[in-house]
């Protein structure tokens, strides 16, 4: 695991330092004043503090990259015709940045080890068949990450501490499951292999394909936390 995350250091550093170099860089070619160096330096001072917060947590990487890439680009805009470039030196850098953070992401998560479990990771599982759906497996928590209607999201958090058994289980048929504690998120469930997970007050199931491996995943670091 400490390989993986050491391989992809040079993406991440690249991705981070693309915005703010390109903004020193210019801001001595097209303005020429000290004082406009101090927005690609805040830039880059704010993402690098980031991404050192939640270098365990390669969801988080690509739109934190695309953010303070966004940021970079609209910077380069302003150094031109800020009506015309900012929208689309802000589209052009943020994109950059995104696809070299997500790279990096995938490359550290995919594809799945068993090591996952003695690391500081956090590993995101989605949810087979039900989209926006996935479970975070943190070093100390899990949570569920859901939809409530189209544009907001409820996020359930358990502390390992408080999760009691994790079995994997066979789904007979599609049903729709409510998830208790959460207001109004329900769980479609799709047949097949899914991992079920005792929370106060109830249990969550997951949908997944690879179920015994979930159920380990949270098992050991259950048994980690104590």
């Amino acid at each position: 695991m400490t390989a993986r995350l050491r391989g992809v250091r040079p993406q991440l550093l690249f991705a981070l330092a693309l915005g703010p170099v390109l903004g020193f860089v210019a801001t001595f070619l097209l303005d020429g004043r000290l004082l406009g160096l101090v927005a690609p330096a805040l830039i880059g001072a704010a993402s690098a503090a980031y991404f050192v917060v939640n270098r365990f947590r390669p969801r988080r990487w690509p739109v934190a990259a695309a953010v303070f890439g966004g940021l970079s680009g609209a910077y380069l805009g302003t150094l031109w015709l800020p009506w015309i470039t900012v929208p689309l030196a802000a589209l052009a850098v943020g994109t950059a940045a995104h696809h070299l953070a997500d790279r990096a992401r995938r490359k550290v998560l995919l594809p799945y080890s068993a090591e996952f479990a003695d690391s500081a990771l956090e590993v995101p599982w989605p949810a087979r068949g039900a989209r926006g759906l996935e479970l975070l497996v943190g070093p100390d928590r899990i949570t569920l990450v859901g939809r409530r209607g189209r544009l907001r999201r409820v996020r359930p958090v358990v502390a390992l501490g408080e999760v009691g058994a994790v079995e994997q289980v066979m789904v007979a048929r599609r049903a729709t499951l409510h998830v208790p504690g959460v207001g109004e998120l329900d769980v479609t469930v799709t047949p097949g292999p899914a991992v079920r997970i005792a929370v106060p007050p109830g249990e969550w199931v997951l949908p997944t394909d690879h179920g015994r491996d979930l159920a380990r995943l949270v098992a050991r670091r259950r048994e980690r936390a104590g």
